[in-house]
């Protein structure tokens, strides 16, 4: 299979998939094995420094747990010319970047359910302002002010999958002044921390072990005011430091019954803690139905919660 062909899923603050696969009742509907989140711990650093990265791994019969993930980061520039998230290079089992002498376009990172590594020292000069004599023009940061490491998880009967791992990089056209006074201010992002899951039938609570068969259930997810995060950013435009807050959004997947969105949030300015869903449950009684969570901030930050959701009648 040609490396446009392969079918990746790239996990981004809103998930996107570059080859998405056919599925029944929707993309939160978990019908075989996916990775559905990567979080790095620390969620930004500067490169060449250590981060461990831990993969959720559902299937229909729930989280996969020790799944045989094989670790890789992406050090090829995207051209201009393609438009996936990551550069089709990428996608090969490590070719050369074609007349260049940049090396493997892949560099092992480890294998197992999770691994720690230390992410490419060039990542400002390939994926950042700080082109060097790499001939691709300057990244653009993302609109929070980030620049971004693609990292590939490889698990046998899945779709590969990337995440985009934030790095520190220096500004890019800031005056001496500016720089300073952005290095004072800025504090690099740190994961959300998603708080129990919840669950009410018809406005009244109820416990996930006692979810009424074929009820309509509002799923609530929370997270503490501190995990949205207020940051330094750049304004380009002014040549000024000014200050942002992260948007949260959380996405939704189950083995059994419907949701009613894939994906809920917070806006920049909404300054609630929580964002719900509703979820269509099963018929049957004394069914098992396992549901993930998925918590991200604006600035790439993750965190995953797993919980087994049980049909009474």
């Amino acid at each position: 299979m040609s490396a446009r062909a392969r079918c990746v899923v790239v996990l981004l603050v809103v998930a996107s998939a570059q080859c998405v696969p056919t599925l029944s009742g929707g993309d939160s509907l978990i019908t075989g094995t996916r990775m559905l989140a990567i979080k790095a711990e620390p969620a930004e650093a500067a490169p060449g420094v250590k981060v461990t990265f831990t993969a959720l791994v559902a299937a229909p019969g729930g989280t996969v747990n020790g799944a045989p993930i094989a670790w890789d980061f992406c050090t090829a520039p995207k051209p201009i010319t393609e438009d996936n998230a990551v550069s089709n290079a990428c996608l090969g089992s490590g070719a050369l970047v074609a007349g260049s002498d940049a090396g493997p376009t892949i560099v092992a990172a480890g294998a197992g359910p999770s691994t720690a590594a230390n992410t490419p020292a060039k990542g400002c000069t390939l994926f950042g302002p700080d082109t060097g004599s790499t001939g691709f023009r300057p990244r653009d940061p993302d609109s929070t002010g980030g620049f971004y490491q693609p990292l590939r998880a490889e698990l046998s009967g899945a779709p590969d999958a990337f995440a985009l791992v934030r790095i520190k990089c220096d500004l890019p056209n800031a005056s001496a002044d500016v720089a300073a006074a952005f290095i004072k201010a800025y504090k690099l992002n740190q994961n959300p921390k998603l708080q129990p899951l919840t669950a009410k039938v018809n406005g009244a609570a109820v416990a996930l072990g006692a979810i009424p068969a074929g009820a309509r259930v509002t799923l609530e997810a929370s997270w503490p005011a501190a995990s949205a995060e207020k940051f330094a950013y750049y304004d380009q435009a002014s040549q000024s430091v000014t200050t942002q807050r992260e948007a949260m959004q959380v996405a939704w997947y189950a083995s059994d019954g419907s949701f009613d969105t894939e994906s809920t949030g917070r806006a920049s300015d909404d300054m609630a803690t929580t964002s719900d869903d509703n979820w269509q449950a099963p018929s049957d009684g004394r069914k098992t139905t396992h549901v993930w969570i998925v918590l991200r901030d604006s600035r790439g930050g993750v965190d995953f919660g797993s919980y087994d959701l049980v049909t009474v009648r």
